[in-house]
């Protein structure tokens, strides 16, 4: 059985902070052109507000380059576009595997958190 690699678990956890944000980055990689934010949003099914931070969050990240109100992939480095067509080919085949560690990696984030709340309030 194939499983991620770690280079790959640390990219997912690292760049992909949502499955809407890896479907974006995904379907911006497919175009290979500017689309608009509008029309992005509305092929994830997500508001045009929450499309615009999608977008801002795949360009700080280095994956993409917000232009007025459209988008663009557009890594800023070899080792990130390698990452993405691992992660492209990952999806494909191992869709559940990448699903569960984006949502482990939020749920992480969100106990630990949660955690820091509850310690601060106990101090």
């Amino acid at each position: 059985m194939l499983t991620l690699s770690p280079d790959l678990r640390r990219f997912v956890i690292a760049k992909i902070p949502s499955v809407s944000h890896l479907e974006a980055l995904l379907l911006l990689r497919s175009t290979n052109a500017a689309c608009s934010i509008g029309q992005l949003g509305a092929r994830l099914y997500v508001s045009l507000p929450q499309a615009i931070k999608i977008v801002d969050d795949l360009a700080t990240v280095g994956l993409a380059v917000h232009l007025g109100e459209n988008v663009q992939y557009l890594p800023k480095s070899e080792k990130l576009a390698r990452n993405v067509d691992e992660l492209a080919e990952a999806y494909v085949r191992r869709l559940v595997e990448v699903t569960r560690l984006i949502h482990a990696a939020n749920d992480k984030k969100a106990r630990r958190f949660a955690d820091a709340f509850f310690m601060r309030k106990d101090s």
